[in-house]
C-alpha cells in the first residue's frame, strides 16, 4: 500500500510538471521512483501511465502540433526505443539507478544554466538527436532533454513546443510500452501501480493545463528544476557514494 501511494503521488507530480511547462516530469518523477523502487518496476509503470495522460494532453493542444517538427525526431526515436528497453532488461539495476541520476543532474544543470546548443543545419541532426533520446526513454524514461534542447535552440513558439513535444513522447509511450510487452518486462504489480496513479495523474495533468496560463512560468520551472538537482544528488548518494 505504501509503494502504491508513493507512485501515485510521485507520478502525479510528475504529470503536473508535464502539463505545465510540456517537459521536465519524468526528470523529477523517475530519480524519485529509484529512490524507492527498482526501476525495472518503476520506468515501465511509469511509461503505462504516459501514455494514457500524455494522450488526454495531446488531445487539449492538438491544435498546435506541428508534425513537420518531429518527423525527423521520431524517426531516430522510434528504433532507438527498443534498444533502451533492452538496456534496461539486461543491465545492473545499480547501474540504471546511476544512470538515471547522472543524466537528470546533467539536464537538469543545462537546463537550470539555459544553456542553448547550435545544431547543424543538416538531414541527419533530427534523427540522431530522436536516436538518443529514444534511447534514453526506452531505458530510464527520460526521452525529453534531447529533443527539449534542439526545440530550444531553434526558438519554436510557445504552443508549438509545448504540444509537439506532446505529440512525439505520445509516440514514444506507444513504442516504450509496446517494447516492454514485447521483452516480456510487464508485470501485474507494474499495471497495478499504473492503474491507481491513474486517477490522480490525469487530474493533476488537468490542473496543469488550467495553471499555464495564470503562473509565474519562470518561477515554476526554476523551482522544479532545484528540486529536480536535489532529487538526483539525492539519487547519487544513494546508488553511487553509499
Amino acid at each position: 500500500m505504501t509503494e502504491l501511494l508513493a507512485f501515485a503521488l510521485i507520478a502525479s507530480a510528475g504529470m503536473l510538471v508535464q502539463s505545465t511547462v510540456g517537459f521536465a516530469g519524468s526528470l523529477l518523477a523517475v530519480p524519485l521512483f529509484s529512490l524507492l523502487m527498482s526501476p525495472r518496476d518503476a520506468v515501465p509503470g511509469y511509461a503505462f501511465l504516459m501514455l494514457a495522460v500524455n494522450g488526454f494532453l495531446v488531445c487539449e493542444g492538438r491544435r498546435h502540433i506541428q508534425w513537420r517538427s518531429v518527423r525527423g525526431l521520431l524517426l531516430g526515436g522510434l528504433p532507438g526505443v527498443p534498444l533502451g528497453a533492452l538496456a534496461l532488461k539486461h543491465l545492473p539495476t545499480s547501474l540504471i539507478g546511476a544512470a538515471i541520476s547522472v543524466v537528470t543532474l546533467l539536464f537538469g544543470l543545462l537546463f537550470l544554466a539555459r544553456v542553448r546548443i547550435r545544431f547543424p543545419a543538416h538531414p541527419v541532426t533530427k534523427p540522431l538527436i530522436g536516436l538518443l533520446s529514444g534511447m534514453l526513454g526506452g531505458s530510464i524514461s527520460e526521452s525529453g532533454p534531447p529533443v527539449v534542447i534542439y526545440g530550444l535552440s531553434r526558438q519554436w513558439a510557445k504552443d508549438a513546443f509545448r504540444s509537439s513535444l506532446l505529440a512525439y513522447f505520445l509516440c514514444l509511450c506507444v513504442a516504450s510500452t509496446s517494447s516492454y510487452v514485447a521483452l516480456g518486462m510487464v508485470t501485474s504489480h507494474m499495471l497495478l501501480l499504473a492503474a491507481c496513479a491513474l486517477l490522480p495523474a490525469l487530474a493533476t495533468a488537468r490542473l496543469g493545463v488550467l495553471l499555464k496560463q495564470r503562473i509565474n512560468e519562470r518561477a515554476f520551472r526554476l523551482t522544479v528544476l532545484a528540486t529536480i538537482l536535489v532529487v538526483s544528488i539525492s539519487g547519487l548518494l544513494k546508488h553511487v557514494v553509499l
